[in-house]
């Protein structure tokens, strides 16, 4: 008797799931015929860089943005150099112009000049050492730990490589810097050769 009336429960709840489900389809094809019968009007004309227009104009909402004459008269049009070697010419004569400019004058100047990219070179070393360390602490606790291995090996790959790529930078900046003080000990030998007397 109790298995009947097990029986009987369940398959009165699944009757009810059954009518359920066909009263769910009737709404949905309800649902599909009143979408048909409201029709919306076509989309608007959607402009992708495939298909926008290169020989009009696109209007743009609002009014144009007001240009002052100060600014009109301001604006020349640049002189645009012929040849490649002209622009090199240019800026050539800019760095010498600004190295003549900025040249010092007496020796304790050049000596101020050469400490002061001295000091340069010695904070940049530094800078240098402490990402080298951080890197090498930073391997071993990668290296150490063998669940961090399989689980972050994509993101230590990348940290690795901005790693590298940090201290290959700050490196050139180092080689840099020290070109740059060779430069200046060669012009203040040059400097002191034009101002001491032939003899």
């Amino acid at each position: 008797m109790r298995q009947l009336g097990y029986m009987l429960g369940v398959s009165a709840l699944l009757a009810v799931c059954a009518l359920g489900a066909v009263a769910q389809q009737e709404s949905l094809g309800d649902a599909a015929r009143a979408a048909r019968k409201e029709k919306r009007p076509p989309a608007k004309m959607v402009y992708t860089n495939d298909n926008l227009p290169t020989t009009t104009t696109i209007s743009v909402v609002g009014p144009p943005p007001a240009i002052s004459e100060e600014k009109l008269a301001g604006e020349k049009p640049a002189a645009k150099p012929q040849d490649e070697k002209e622009k090199v010419g240019e800026k050539e004569a800019a760095k010498e112009s600004k190295a003549s400019e900025n040249k010092p004058q007496t020796g304790d100047e050049w000596q101020e000049q050469m400490s002061a990219q001295k000091k340069k070179i010695v904070d940049l070393e530094r800078e240098l050492d402490l990402q080298q360390r951080e890197y090498k602490l930073q391997v071993a606790q990668y290296y150490a730990d063998a669940g961090t291995q399989l689980r972050d090996q994509k993101a230590w790959a990348e940290q690795e490589a901005k790693f590298r790529a940090d201290i290959a930078d700050r490196q050139k900046q180092i080689d840099d810097a020290k070109a740059q003080l060779k430069d200046m000990e060669e012009q203040q030998r040059q400097a002191e050769s034009e101002k001491s007397p032939i003899q």
